[in-house]
């Protein structure tokens, strides 16, 4: 509708230098971005992170107390709405698809213009992946939660009857 506000995105930051973190949340709010929290490492972002149900989670791959992957597959777990980005000074293949296959629905390289990371927070809050290019592929995706098989019926032996 005209007149309508967009809604505005809200971001959590997760990044144990707190020049980086100062840094982002600059620049996010100037783009029209609210940062709702921030942690600088994982215990405590795994505290705040559920009260807040953020849209979009911007995750340091390297943190000093759990490594990011699992940062990730905790995220997804306690706040299941929310979008994860890894925001890493690692450019290696295996450090993309280990995030992706965690959750993470965008990575973007901390060597990167600024404007990659709100690209980035955009298009994920929209519902798309955010990857650098030539990264893409079948192992970029978490596989579909497997459900569990049905044994087949076990036979058991007949009962037998109590005598009288």
């Amino acid at each position: 509708m005209k007149g309508e506000k967009e809604k505005k995105i809200r971001v959590f930051l997760i990044d144990d230098h707190p020049i980086v973190r100062d840094g982002v949340r600059s620049y996010l709010a100037s783009r029209d971005i609210t940062v709702a929290g921030e942690a600088a490492d994982a215990p405590e972002a795994l505290r705040k992170v559920k009260k807040l149900a953020p849209d979009v989670i911007v995750l340091d791959v390297n943190l000093p107390s759990m490594v990011g992957w699992e940062v990730a597959s905790r995220l997804r777990r306690l706040v299941p709405g929310s979008k994860i980005i890894a925001f890493s000074i690692h450019s290696s293949k295996e450090y993309v698809e280990r995030m992706a296959l965690s959750g993470a629905r965008g990575y973007v390289m901390k060597s990167q213009p600024t404007s990659e990371l709100f690209d980035a927070i955009k298009q994920v809050f929209l519902g798309g992946r955010y990857f650098p290019a030539g990264m893409s592929g079948a192992r970029m995706v978490p596989a579909p939660k497997a459900r569990l098989k049905k044994s087949p019926a076990k036979r058991s032996a007949p009962k037998l009857k109590k005598r009288p």
